[in-house]
């Protein structure tokens, strides 16, 4: 993902800074780091467009899961009508339609639950991906206003 590479680079570019003695400040270039906040801006909803892809790849798959177990309940229910009028015969046609339906109840629910689950752990790591990326920003901005501070003194 290019967001980590460029705040990768921002890091580096940090721990790499010539030093102020006895400040602990080092000295960034601004123009430089700009560039990089600015890369970053155009990044985001790069990010942010992936995060909604996979969410409608998600939706799309429930969809699917969706109309294939509302085929095999409808299929179920065709061939339970389809059955001759014996009891037994009627039974276990109920029986083996009853069965089919559950389990057909039972995945869709499972094939929800799971695409529910992906969607949760995909939101939850692009928020991640966000809280650090703007977290790493509000730091970068925070010390560049230090050094600019400083300077002006």
């Amino acid at each position: 993902m290019e967001l980590y590479e460029i705040l990768d680079e921002m890091e580096e570019v940090i721990k790499s800074a010539t030093k102020i003695p006895l400040s602990g400040k080092v000295v960034i270039d601004p123009e430089y780091f700009l560039e990089k906040v600015d890369r970053l801006r155009a990044v985001l909803p790069e990010e942010i467009e992936e995060a909604r892809s996979l969410l409608e790849d998600q939706q799309a798959l429930f969809t699917h899961a969706q109309q294939a177990a509302q085929e095999i309940i409808d299929e179920s229910k065709h061939q339970a009508a389809r059955i001759v009028d014996n009891n037994e015969i009627i039974r276990q046609a109920r029986s083996i339609s009853e069965e089919i339906v559950a389990k057909a109840e039972s995945l869709a629910r499972e094939i929800r639950s799971e695409a529910n689950q992906y969607a949760e752990d995909m939101l939850g790591h692009m928020e991640r991906v966000l809280r650090e990326g703007l977290a790493s920003i509000q730091k970068g901005r925070s010390e560049l206003k230090e050094i600019m501070k400083q300077e002006n003194c």
